[in-house]
């Protein structure tokens, strides 16, 4: 039978990767909006909805999240069972594990993180000023979506930059995390975001590109957690992903 993944869309370009590769033949995908992790309570209802709309065609749900604010605590399903992977959010998905999460946060916690699905699909502080401050011409047009998730158009310019100043202004550096797919505009949008914050916080960010791997969510949406018939009871199963039972709900401890 076929499984069906509901999945943030900043993972979009990935997993259109594999289909291409012809990885993904037994699953399909359900697509929301990366906006939806601004409320986490918002989440939850959209993505119990989309749980209730899986009939019986589908033998698993698989959800690309983490626990995200805890967006995904409470859901459940009657009919099948739900695969989570143990994470706190998706950057450990785009990274290829929750230790390599772990290592980049050590290295320094004031640490924000962007990759190709993030820039293209989610929202930032710089993009929110660009938008606000009526520069969306600095931002290619097929990233901007929901418009008014940024605030309102034609704030001056004082006001923006002070709201960006406040939200970003424990910052030390930007990651961007290359999973082989970035094109020179991503690392573009990346600089110029850097030189913004660097001007307006009046201190050095530094921008550090690093190579990753997306092996965790692609173990995800391969099936690759239920590789034999004791898939349970696989530490590395236990470590990486929540399986949630039929008439479960998904609990914070789960995550633990």
């Amino acid at each position: 039978m076929k499984n069906i993944a509901i999945v943030c869309d900043v993972m979009k370009g990935e997993l259109e990767r594999l289909k291409s590769l012809k990885k993904l033949n037994n699953l399909d995908i359900v697509f929301l909006e990366q906006h939806l992790h601004d409320t986490p309570d918002k989440m939850r209802e959209k993505l119990q909805e989309e749980i209730n709309k899986v009939d019986d065609r589908y033998d698993k749900i698989i959800l690309g999240y983490g626990l995200c604010s805890n967006g995904v605590v409470g859901l459940k399903s009657d009919k099948h069972e739900i695969i989570i992977p143990k994470v706190d959010d998706c950057i450990s998905l785009f990274l290829g594990s929750k230790e390599k999460y772990i290592e980049e946060f050590k290295k320094d916690p004031a640490t924000y993180y962007l990759c190709k699905g993030w820039i293209e699909y989610g929202s930032d502080p710089y993009r929110g000023y660009l938008v606000n401050t009526d520069q969306e011409y600095k931002i290619p047009q097929g990233w901007i979506r929901n418009r008014e998730r940024y605030g309102r158009k034609g704030m001056d310019e004082e006001t923006s930059k002070f709201l960006i100043a406040q939200m970003m202004r424990n910052y030390n550096r930007v990651l961007l995390i290359d999973n082989n797919d970035l094109e020179e505009i991503h690392r573009k949008y990346a600089q110029d975001m850097v030189d913004f914050l660097s001007n307006l916080l009046d201190k050095k960010i530094e921008l550090v590109e690093i190579k990753a791997s997306p092996e965790l969510l692609e173990k995800l949406c391969c099936n690759k957690w239920n590789g034999n018939i004791n898939y349970k009871d696989n530490d590395y199963i236990k470590n990486n992903f929540v399986i949630i039972p039929k008439g479960k709900k998904v609990s914070q401890e789960e995550f633990m």
